[in-house]
């Protein structure tokens, strides 16, 4: 599991908007992303910068 802080998001929609940009992606299994504690956790085959720069890509930072 990778999990990642995400800053940026302003509301519960973003967090859900970045959820289902994340779920889209190939290798990705199961994603949880909290916008209270401002993280996203992903499981899968899937590289940790090539989901930071899809968290970049919708509008927000993430590390």
């Amino acid at each position: 599991m990778i999990e990642l802080h995400v800053t940026g998001m302003s509301c519960g929609g973003c967090a859900a908007s970045l959820q289902r940009a994340l779920a889209s992606q190939p290798g990705v299994t199961h994603v949880e992303v909290d916008f209270a504690s401002a993280t996203a956790r992903v499981e899968g085959e899937i590289e940790r910068a090539a989901l930071i720069a899809l968290v970049e890509a919708q509008g927000f930072n993430a590390s």
